[in-house]
């Protein structure tokens, strides 16, 4: 899921509480907006995945960006200074297009490669030691 322009990235924003609200209904709990949430998407993820080729896949993309959501969300709310963020400019750059969470320092994170390393890794606790080693 690669945006186009600022004012892609702009609608992506606007529909953020929607499609978490979607991804909590498929999940059928909520999952706060914690460091612990981290671990209950990634369990769930973990569950329904079998590596991260399977959630790119047509009909799971959703899902994909539904989970990068939250963890942008969750790194929101725990690491100070950090914002969404996209590059449109750098062609070069690895997150060109991608929604990402820039942080006060200036690194950058990407929610929806930290969702596919997870699937990767699976290890059930990578989304949250991300962010644990940012904070």
């Amino acid at each position: 899921m690669r945006l186009h322009s600022k004012q892609d990235f702009q609608l992506w924003l606007a529909r953020d509480v929607e499609v978490r609200d979607e991804l909590r209904e498929l999940l059928g709990t909520d999952l706060g907006v914690d460091l612990e949430s981290l671990d209950v998407l990634e369990a769930f993820l973990l569950k329904r995945y079998r590596n991260p080729s399977a959630i790119q896949k047509l009909g799971a993309r959703e899902v994909l960006d539904a989970a990068a959501r939250h963890i942008g969300l969750v790194m929101l709310l725990a690491l100070d200074g950090a914002a969404w963020a996209i590059e449109l400019k750098d062609a070069d750059n690895v997150y060109y297009r991608l929604p990402i969470i820039r942080l006060a320092d200036g690194a950058e994170e990407c929610p929806l490669t930290m969702v596919t390393a997870a699937l990767d890794r699976r290890t059930g606790n990578y989304l949250r030691g991300v962010v644990e080693s940012y904070a």
